[in-house]
């Protein structure tokens, strides 16, 4: 047994830095917009699975002055899966504006490197 486990920290050691994971049980309040991403260095996979009871887009943006980019339109129960390019933001946002979305989520790239935010809906 402690040969696999040496065995497979050694593994572990060889995997390059991008294919690191990280993975959240996210909650997006009604009408908000969940942010990953936008700084790193390496493509970013970010899959997912809608576990709540309301619809989410999922975007795509390079900046905050370009346009978004409609990566799928996931109903409860379904899944999603995108590879980022270096520098995209990835946009999770709820559709709903009463209920809570939540979403099992993992992806790419170590979690201390990426940015993670919330963007809050405009009150006009």
């Amino acid at each position: 047994m402690l040969t696999r486990l040496a065995f497979a920290a050694a593994a572990l050691a060889l995997v390059p830095a991008a294919a690191l994971a990280g993975h959240s049980e996210l909650e997006v309040r009604p009408a908000d917009t969940f942010l990953l991403g936008g700084e790193q260095k390496a493509e970013m996979i970010v899959s997912g699975r809608n576990t709540g009871q309301t619809t989410v887009t999922v975007l795509a943006a390079t900046d905050g002055s370009s346009p978004e980019i409609l990566i799928a339109t996931v109903a409860p129960g379904a899944s999603f899966k995108h590879a980022y390019a270096p520098g995209q933001i990835a946009m999770i946002r709820n559709a709903s504006t009463r209920e809570t979305a939540r979403l099992s989520v993992d992806f790419t790239g170590s979690p201390s490197s990426l940015s993670m935010a919330y963007l809050l809906p405009q009150n006009d």
